[in-house]
């Protein structure tokens, strides 16, 4: 997940092949968009007020993803509900090149070198102040992406856009320096943004003035902020002035901000909530057998791991880190505590998806083995005290993860204990998310337990390039020459066949010197009431058709 906003460095990241998190592989030639994947559900009857409440672990910042930092809630404040995106992404990427569906955009077109793309704006949309929303939007929201005095920490994925123009009001071109494969991708990163509006406060006054853009908030999605309660609730009501007839289909959406795992399902259970969007493994079998809950799964595009931060002496070692890896049970963290809802995994890639190594087995659990790397690499029980030791410093290390998340406080007990079994003593520490991304970006760790989300074009090169070490996420600081230059074979590709066997090989590396052991591919848990219509969790988002959801018989707000 991207870092704080108190955290993060302000500056660019330098490279121009990195990705959106919502990219995707681009078919080649000129496109004319198609209508996109949910159609609006038949005429419900009206009701005088309804609200869909979610329980949500998270807040937000802020509403400008330009000085907020993205958080799952404020990507899908962004792209599902306040702003339009100029495309909207299809879920379907798992065997091939995904496609795009129409959002502010219409259509689109590229020139035959690939060198520029002409958008074509649905000229029917306008800002919830009644300003047309029009092509200079999306060309100053371009320049302010760039902007280094607000230094958005994904304007590299905007390095080889070299120009963006506005022909007319609904026609906008985008000039490449060169072709590649995710292009229309990184065009699409960052939603336009109201220049009218956001303009009138000069770029250097951005980032001191975060709480300027909800009081100066207009919108073009399907809802409005309605309320902003900070740490309590964010709610949004239907926004009337936009531009598709019948949608949303509810008057609010509220989103309680709830930290415990166990409130949050047991609001869901009383009816105090709809939906809840993580639910725990173990709490699943009570929303199959309970009536007036149902419960939807998917592969989330996360991996999930125990990532060790290299720059420290104790785990520069490869050696080390395999000996670690093999310590710890996988396979009985995912019986004890996933309960089916999940499996062994080497890679940051999906089982399932094209780009996966399917010739790597993942390291086996073998406490023998593991030892006997230890000795050889020095660490003995010298002292007879149960903990190895070398040059009389114990084998003594902690293990973070977020306290909201009592899955992957679990996993820190276990494998504490697992480790504990081969002489090794860690400690584990629970912080609360926003807190823990500072300490993460710093290096100021030394393993973490987490999850990072891995966008639809496969892009690695913020968790595993060098140049991801500050102001990315490879916050373990890890570094190696080949691996860097396999994220940027991949990148300058046109075709994405071309990239399998440099996807292959990545993973081999990535198995093999272990940055970060894989703990497993977890599917993603959603429960909500059965009154609850028309959602359809995927990939992309829980909340890729937030503007169909309806509530049966219009029941009102719990």
């Amino acid at each position: 997940m991207p870092l704080a906003t108190d955290q993060r460095p302000r500056r660019k990241i330098p490279l121009a092949f990195r990705r959106s998190r919502f990219a995707r592989w681009l078919a080649l030639g000129t496109a004319l968009l198609t209508t996109g994947c949910f159609q609006p559900a038949a005429e419900r009857p009206e009701s005088t007020e309804t609200s869909v409440v979610i329980a949500y672990p998270v807040d937000i910042e802020g509403v400008n993803e330009l000085v907020n930092q993205s958080t799952a809630l404020h990507n899908t404040l962004n792209y599902f509900a306040l702003f339009l995106p100029l495309l909207e992404e299809a879920p379907e990427f798992q065997e091939g090149m995904p496609t795009f569906g129409p959002r502010l955009a219409t259509s689109y077109e590229f020139s035959e070198d690939r060198l520029e793309l002409v958008l074509h704006l649905n000229p029917e949309v306008s800002w919830s102040d009644g300003v047309p929303v029009t092509a200079h939007d999306v060309q100053w929201t371009w320049e302010m992406q760039i902007d280094p005095r607000i230094a958005w920490p994904f304007a590299g994925s905007k390095a080889r856009i070299s120009k963006v123009e506005a022909l007319d009001d609904h026609t906008v071109r985008f000039s490449f320096t060169e072709a590649y494969s995710t292009q229309l991708h990184d065009v699409n990163l960052g939603v336009p943004l109201p220049k009218h509006a956001w303009s009138q406060l000069p770029a250097e006054e951005w980032l001191a003035n975060s709480d300027w853009f909800v009081e100066n908030l207009v919108v073009n999605g399907p809802f409005t902020l309605e309320a902003w309660e900070p740490q309590q609730r964010v709610v949004l009501r239907r926004n009337p002035t936009y531009f598709e007839p019948g949608l949303p289909k509810v008057d609010r959406v509220v989103f309680e901000v709830v930290r415990e795992e166990r409130s949050r399902f047991a609001m869901l259970r009383s009816g105090k909530a709809h939906l809840v969007e993580f639910v725990s493994p173990s709490e699943a079998q009570l929303v199959v057998e309970d009536p007036d809950l149902r419960l939807e799964t998917f592969i989330p595009r996360f991996f999930y791991f125990l990532m060790w931060n290299t720059s420290r002496p104790l785990f520069a070692d490869v050696e080390v880190r395999r000996a670690l890896t093999m310590a710890i049970d996988r396979q009985a963290i995912i019986d004890t505590l996933h309960h089916g809802y999940a499996s062994m995994s080497h890679s940051p890639f999906q089982t399932g998806t094209w780009v996966h190594n399917q010739e790597i087995e993942p390291w086996p659990f073998d406490p023998g083995r593991a030892r006997e790397i230890l000795a050889r690499r020095g660490w003995e029980d010298r002292d007879g005290d149960g903990i190895l030791d070398r040059d009389g410093e114990p084998f003594r290390f902690e293990i973070l993860t977020n306290s909201e998340n009592a899955l992957r406080k679990d996993i820190t007990v276990m494998i504490q204990e697992q480790l504990r079994r081969i002489g090794i003593a860690a400690e584990t520490r629970h912080m609360e998310f926003n807190a823990m991304l500072g300490p993460l970006s710093r290096q100021e760790f030394d393993t973490v337990v987490s999850g990072l989300a891995m966008d639809t074009s496969f892009d690695t090169s913020y968790y595993f390039h060098s140049e991801a070490i500050e102001g990315g996420y490879n916050w373990g600081a890890y570094e190696n020459p080949e691996v860097d230059r396999l994220i940027e074979d991949i990148a300058q590709n046109l075709e994405p066949s071309d990239n399998k066997p440099l996807f292959d090989r990545l993973q081999e590396i990535l198995h093999e010197e272990l940055p970060v052991t894989f703990l497993y591919q977890g599917r993603r848990l959603c429960a909500m009431r059965q009154e609850l219509k028309d959602v359809h969790p995927n990939a992309v988002s829980s909340f890729f058709n937030l503007r169909y959801w309806y509530l049966e018989g219009g029941a009102a707000a719990p």
